[in-house]
């Protein structure tokens, strides 16, 4: 199945914007939730409605993989979802980041976009790069792309199975897909979750260095408890602890400043959007029961209708 599009909500942008902004040292990952239909013009279509920060179990600099216990728990709530809100829901992609680096997939991005389309062919990639600045102009750009992998031997249809038969580690072609940021779901069900992964994200950085700072001070622990010599290690224990519990609080204060306020502040800018835009849908409601009341002709209508714009404001 080869997509045409991608339609990716605001908030969904504003939750991989914000989890990749949260470290410039490594890159981060999440999966993507929503569904793919099937567009009788253009092609088919993957709605991205929700997006599954995941916890960093190996901070490597330049990889990035979902294990299996998180695709399954994703898996499961998005079965959950589908219950609950009545819209079939599901796994449909994933992202990560590549800081200070070009936006294009590397081949290991491609060969585990690969593997993912295995599982389903719909499955999509999508790669934000950030911390990346114009030397000259010294503006920041921030770079969005989509992408699935295809055989490097020609095109191979995975559904129907017409094609020459490949493995994983053939496939060596990118093809990009076209992204579109849309507005939320209309559904009112699925709405109650439209910020539910922005707020995923601070919470999965909050439990990742709670999990880091666990895990040295432990290790810590175990280095002077089981030396011959545990009280004169004491000191350098404590020590330890307090430039763990520093460092602990270094790294909160960064989240707030580079996940959290953002985030916040997006918000509102959205909020405040959507209130000016409950004015004006107020004001011509207004105006056309007038009009209704007042028996105006059909015709004068579209006479007054610039009134739309400037009634409520």
């Amino acid at each position: 199945m080869s997509l045409a599009r991608v339609e990716v909500t605001q908030e969904v942008l504003l939750a991989m914007l914000s989890h990749a902004h949260s470290t410039e040292a490594e890159e981060v990952m999440g999966l993507l939730m929503g569904d793919i239909l099937e567009d009788g013009a253009s092609g088919a279509v993957c709605r991205v409605s929700l997006a599954i920060p995941h916890i960093r179990t190996d901070r490597r600099r330049d990889r990035v993989e979902c294990s299996p216990e998180q695709m399954a728990q994703c898996s499961t709530r998005a079965e959950h979802l589908s219950i609950e809100t009545g819209i079939r829901i599901r796994i449909v992609g994933w992202y990560h980041s590549h800081p200070h680096i070009t936006v294009l997939p590397s081949h290991v991005d491609i060969r585990t976009q690969a593997m993912y389309q295995l599982l389903d062919p719909g499955f999509v990639g999508l790669i934000v790069s950030t911390f990346n600045r114009d030397a000259a102009s010294q503006f920041g750009a921030v770079q969005l792309t989509a992408f699935q992998s295809l055989p490097a031997g020609g095109h191979h249809d995975l559904v129907s199975g017409r094609g020459p038969l490949v493995t994983p580690v053939e496939f060596s072609i990118k093809k990009e897909v076209d992204v579109v940021v849309v507005p939320s779901s209309q559904a009112s069900l699925l709405k109650r979750h439209s910020f539910s992964d922005s707020k995923a994200v601070v919470q999965m950085l909050l439990l990742e260095e709670a999990g880091a700072c666990e895990e040295a001070s432990t290790a810590d622990g175990f280095a002077a408890g089981g030396s011959s010599s545990a009280s004169l290690m004491r000191p350098c224990y404590e020590l330890a602890g307090v430039h763990h519990a520093a460092v602990y609080q270094a790294h909160l204060s960064r989240i707030v400043e580079t996940a959290l306020h953002p985030t916040l502040m997006s918000m509102m800018e959205l909020v405040a959007q959507q209130q000016l835009q409950a004015i004006q849908l107020h004001g011509e409601v207004a105006y056309l029961e007038r009009c209704f009341a007042a028996d105006t002709p059909g015709a004068q209508l579209s006479e007054h209708y610039d009134v739309y714009d400037t009634i409520g404001t």
